[in-house]
């Protein structure tokens, strides 16, 4: 099953793979973005976001989240590459994270590569089918349409909650001299507003909270209009160099696995090439034909 996105939509690829309770891999292709996910039984288990974008990778949320440092997760991927195991399962045998918050954290993952997806006017979709069995550190399978309900309530909503803050990257800070009971604070404005003691950072308070962009700045939107916080404009070169570090830590994995695959190709070439010439030497082709001689 392949196609246009702009001739079977987004929501609908979904829906046709789960009601035909399909198991394999949805490719969506489009705007310099190639995001795969995993079904098993019509259900969403797993996602790989975009290499080339480091925002969507685990790495990356869980540094942004403060979970663990850039260092650790330099070194994580490092040992990960040795182990096979995937980044998650390493940083919980490691006792860096629990597995409950690691569910959390690859739930947040897969509804923001959902979210990225639907914003995309035009590109390319693929499903291939095979049988898929999900990790077992990624929770509870996850209902298309579930997801994607939330998904169109993000496509309808975000754009007039996010044109209230500057375009491009801003700082958010409680006021100074401002003291509130969080207990009065709605549900999510009071996950954000305890988030905002970890940074100044949006992207970094929403991890830190488990939200996505669209409830991270709802949450935003609603202090906002309370008068309790205060939003400036950041120091570009800061953000830059640290987006820069993770980038290059997140490249330097890629670059490593692209080398090992070249390696175990070369060897498996160079190995055949062996055995093709042992095949073709006078003492082999003496033994096989003493062989079928004998046969």
């Amino acid at each position: 099953m392949q196609g246009r996105i702009c001739d079977f939509s987004i929501p609908d690829i979904f829906q046709l793979v789960s009601s035909q309770g399909k198991s394999g891999s949805l490719a969506i292709r489009g705007d310099d973005r190639d995001i795969l996910f995993y079904f098993s039984d019509g259900m969403i288990v797993d996602v790989q976001p975009d290499r080339r974008d480091p925002s969507g990778m685990l790495g990356c949320i869980l540094t942004d989240a403060g979970v663990i440092t850039i260092e650790e997760l330099r070194r994580g991927l490092g040992d990960q590459i040795k182990s096979g195991k995937k980044l998650g399962e390493h940083l919980i045998e490691k006792e860096k994270i629990s597995r409950e918050s690691l569910v959390r954290f690859l739930n947040l993952q897969l509804k923001e590569a959902v979210f990225d997806v639907l914003k995309l006017k035009d590109g390319e979709y693929q499903f291939e089918g095979f049988a898929f069995r999900p990790s077992g550190v990624m929770g509870d399978p996850v209902r298309p349409d579930v997801i994607m309900m939330e998904g169109m309530q993000y496509l309808d909503e975000f754009p007039r909650y996010r044109e209230k803050f500057p375009a491009g990257e801003f700082r958010v800070a409680r006021k100074k001299g401002i003291k509130i009971d969080p207990a009065v604070l709605a549900p999510e404005e009071r996950i954000v507003w305890k988030a905002l003691d970890f940074s100044d950072e949006p992207t970094r308070v929403f991890r830190r909270a488990y939200l996505t962009a669209f409830e991270g700045i709802k949450g935003l939107h609603a202090l906002l209009d309370r008068g309790i916080i205060d939003i400036s404009i950041p120091d570009q070169l800061m953000a830059g160099d640290r987006r820069g570090a993770l980038k290059e830590v997140l490249a330097r994995r890629q670059r490593i696995a692209v080398i090992r695959g070249a390696l175990w190709t070369a060897g498996g070439l160079v190995t055949a090439l062996w055995l093709f010439q042992i095949m073709l030497s006078p003492d082999s082709a003496w033994l096989f034909s003493s062989w079928a001689g004998f046969f």
